[in-house]
């Protein structure tokens, strides 16, 4: 008896140990086969938006380093590939000085060159595209409720245990087994008889081509480019942006953020928000003149740094969301027409984001996202000033 007892215990560990092999191997085949393709940069509101197009689904690890003289946040794909990505991308001048990345054997780094000083809020999230490609996208918003830093030893940077994830708002989107959808459609001659698009126009219709239909309304409607910049190194153009208004819609613009390729086969990143960001009054004034104080500014007002975002920031947020969400009705019209154009495979989608915006504002909670399409991609945030973020792959 004690024999087939004792045979019984090591077949069990033998066993145990032959799972635990099998997991091994399965994480680590999971892990290979991941290609970073493309990366960008971009601001929206408060918050600072890390885009990172990749051949799958995949999850990085994500680890802040803090030294005497810098501060960084590292993403790391382990045993993953890279396209040409670009060696260095311009930082927000807010959070994120730069973004550096490292190619090697052991995988693909993307550093954050972050301002030393200014603590964070982090949220990541892969979003599963029917392609079969994914986004990893990671938010960086300010923390006003931490206290003030207090500067480190000069030794060599540690590496802390990795935050625990942040669930952001909506949660990730789920990867489904369907068929891959079909192309963008072919674009289509211009529904309105206007001279062909020249300067930004023009430059606008080359980077992005399948939203043609949205570039002829918007011209078709009055919309103007206000504002164009280029983010360029020596040699090498990095990404461009460009800011449409009207002045029948004084409150709202559209921006368009444009990453080329970063090498053969990997397709550009296009950003395109309509954004209600032009909104004017007291609440509006008053927040976007409080995201700009500094710690020293705003421990001089409030005795505790929560007192500055729970009876300061916050409210102004339940504000300017109400604020938006009267605009978003008084405009309604006109978002369905720019959704009908900007995502013509989805014909409920305007709908669908007039009544998330219609919803009662609770001044108990700060805000939220939705991803409502993923071909393309469209997210709809109501943290505060309210926008829709299409992105377009390819060019």
């Amino acid at each position: 008896m004690a024999g087939r007892s004792f045979g019984r215990k090591v077949g069990v560990a033998f066993l145990l140990l032959w799972i635990g092999s099998v997991i091994i191997g399965a994480s680590q085949a999971l892990a290979l086969g991941v290609e970073v393709r493309n990366l960008g940069l971009s601001r929206v509101g408060e918050r600072t938006m890390l885009t990172v197009l990749l051949s799958r689904p995949a999850s990085p690890r994500v680890s802040p380093y803090a030294g005497a003289n810098q501060t960084q946040l590292v993403v790391e794909f382990p045993q993953a590939s890279a396209a040409a990505l670009p060696p260095e991308v311009a930082g927000d001048q807010e959070l994120v000085k730069d973004v550096k990345t490292e190619v090697a054997s052991t995988g693909v780094k993307i550093i954050l060159n972050m301002f030393p000083g200014r603590p964070y809020l982090l949220q990541k999230e892969t979003v599963s595209l029917k392609s079969g490609a994914a986004l990893f996208q990671l938010s960086l918003r300010p923390d006003f409720n931490a206290p003030p830093a207090t500067p480190p030893p000069a030794t060599a940077y540690p590496a802390p245990p990795e935050p625990s994830p942040q669930t952001a708002p909506g949660g990730p989107v789920a990867q489904e087994e369907t068929p891959a959808p079909a192309p963008y459609p072919e674009p289509a001659a211009p529904s309105f008889s206007a001279p062909p698009p020249s300067g930004e126009y023009a430059e606008i219709y080359r980077l992005i081509p399948q939203a043609r239909g949205l570039w002829d309304f918007l011209r078709r409607d009055g919309w103007t480019v206000a504002k164009s910049q280029t983010f360029d190194s020596p040699g090498k153009r990095l990404s461009q942006a460009f800011t449409l208004t009207n002045s029948r819609f004084p409150d709202m613009s559209v921006r368009i953020a444009h990453v080329p390729p970063s090498g053969p086969g990997a397709p550009a990143i296009n950003i395109v928000d309509l954004a209600m960001d032009r909104l004017t009054g007291g609440a509006a004034d008053e927040y976007r003149m409080m995201r700009h104080l500094s710690f020293g500014q705003i421990r001089s007002k409030y005795e505790d740094i929560g007192d500055f975002f729970e009876d300061a920031l916050k409210p102004l947020r339940v504000e300017i969301r109400k604020k938006c969400q009267e605009l978003a009705e008084r405009r309604s019209l006109f978002i369905t027409d720019y959704l009908r154009q900007a995502v013509p495979q989805k014909p409920g989608l305007a709908d669908e984001v007039l009544a998330r915006i219609r919803k009662k504002v609770s001044p108990r909670f700060e805000g939220v996202q939705y991803t409502l399409s993923e071909h393309p991609l469209t997210i709809l945030n109501l943290v505060d000033f309210t926008y829709i973020r299409i992105y377009y792959l390819g060019g």
